[in-house]
């Protein structure tokens, strides 16, 4: 990784992003699980007030952490794509500017502990630790941008593959042996990624050539200057994925509630999925500049989403009561809306992505600003009158938004049609079955001769 360079777009770039959108999406899918497999574990071990404590303690620290991180995961990931040899300096502005900005944001949480914790001074302190321990993580996060404008890709998925597995292992050990406390559990839950990200130190081998020497072209304002383009639209896009679940109370009772938590908890996998091919492509496209790469990814990931929603949702009823219970029959007919909705989100991430990857986040930011005050204005006129299923619609009309708005103006800065991002073509299909069967026959020949080598059998 040490002698990444500077280079334009290749045949390869292709066979690059599929590695990185496997690899991303992959991993992302697997730690998605391990999260679902710890929330039982964590319940038993804690209890309703322990659980509660460990997230009340989380929450502030996760929301001043999406704040504190003023776009920079970003913007090196597009300037380190660009200029591979400025990722030391980089790495060193960005890690400074953080750890500033983890410590305003401690003070601030400090500051306003009392409203917080509602004077509760165990609860403060596990608020104030969890701030705390958020500060190395944002280190990790630049990493992980760093890492993935270098092309990285192996590298993040095991820092992401790492990071479950300490969490899910700490966990069960604490758990069966009796240690979990709400204390414990908040420091698991930030030390898993701290330590994981030692898989990056390698990025602090990475040197400059000769035409990208440290004296040559600035570092810092060009973070910042991208950085702070891309950054609110992260909040906002953080906001748009909070707001429902934060109104619905409110708006339709704590039934309702739980049973929308149960389709987005189902539908948010291929949106993760989706996600994940979103910021590889970004970091792929970051250095390629390739229109027709990007337009391409999106139909393809918009084609394995609708598979998959398609497969999900016709099956929903099979599953949902025997999975859930018999008291959350009535989340069915939500969850397949919840999966139309999931389908037409797809391409907004990904059209967003290669506006990113355009050098235009401050569009990819306005895009996420028009839905969040959409998505809050069509949540209180459905919900109200419909509750769950016109929060349902609500996701419906929100996802179409956000896709439009991102499709039109990446179709505008690419140059190319609007309607190459959505319409699948039988050239798509085939390149999904003929990468779909490389992949299966390529794991069932590593199944193959990992069983012969267990048997005693010789290596093929």
């Amino acid at each position: 990784m040490s002698d990444a360079t500077e280079a334009p777009a290749g045949p390869s770039s292709g066979g690059l992003l599929g590695r990185a959108v496997a690899l991303t999406g992959v991993s992302s899918l697997i730690v998605t699980v391990a999260g679902v497999v710890t929330q039982p574990v964590l319940a038993r071990a804690l209890g309703a007030v322990g659980r509660g404590e460990m997230v009340a303690a989380i929450v502030p620290a996760v929301l001043a952490g999406s704040v504190a991180t003023l776009g920079l995961p970003d913007a090196l990931t597009f300037q380190t794509a660009r200029r591979p040899g400025i990722t030391r300096r980089a790495l060193a502005w960005s890690s400074l500017l953080l750890g500033l900005l983890g410590v305003i944001c401690l003070l601030v949480v400090w500051a306003v502990l009392p409203f917080l914790s509602s004077d509760s001074t165990s609860l403060g302190r596990l608020m104030l630790l969890a701030m705390a321990l958020t500060i190395p993580v944002l280190m990790v996060n630049a990493c992980r941008g760093a890492a993935a404008g270098l092309q990285m890709w192996g590298t993040i998925a095991v820092e992401s593959l790492l990071t479950a597995l300490l969490r899910v292992t700490a966990f069960v050990t604490l758990w069966l042996t009796e240690l979990l406390t709400p204390l414990i559990a908040v420091i698991v839950t930030f030390a898993a990624p701290t330590l994981a990200g030692l898989v990056y130190l390698p990025l602090l081998r990475i040197h400059g050539s000769a035409e990208d020497s440290p004296s040559n072209g600035p570092v810092l304002a060009p973070l910042v200057s991208y950085g702070s383009r891309t950054w609110f639209g992260s909040v906002a896009s953080m906001l748009v994925a909070k707001t429902d679940q934060l109104l619905m109370t409110p708006l339709a009772g704590v039934r309702d509630l739980g049973l929308y938590s149960i389709g987005r908890a189902v539908t948010d996998v291929p949106i993760i999925f989706a996600l994940s091919a979103a910021g590889a492509l970004h970091g792929v496209n970051s250095r390629s500049a390739d229109p027709d790469q990007v337009t391409k990814t999106t139909r393809v990931t918009l084609l394995l989403g609708l598979v998959g929603c398609t497969v999900l949702g016709a099956t929903a009823p099979l599953w949902i009561v025997p999975l859930f219970g018999a008291e959350f029959a009535d989340a069915v007919v939500p969850t397949l809306l919840l999966f139309v909705a999931a389908v037409l989100y797809i391409p907004g991430p990904m059209a967003g992505a290669g506006l990113a990857s355009a050098g235009r986040p401050g569009l990819r930011s306005v895009g996420f600003l028009i839905t969040f005050a959409a998505n809050v204005l069509v949540f209180v006129l459905l919900v109200p009158p419909f509750g769950i299923i016109g929060a349902c619609w609500a996701s419906i009309l929100i996802a179409l938004v956000q896709s439009a708005f991102m499709v039109l103006m990446a179709s505008r800065i690419l140059g190319v049609r609007a309607r190459d991002f959505v319409l699948i073509g039988t050239g798509d299909v085939a390149l999904v079955w003929r990468q779909g069967r490389r992949l299966t026959i390529a794991v069932l020949g590593r199944a193959r001769r990992v069983a012969r080598r267990g048997s005693g059998h010789p290596k093929d």
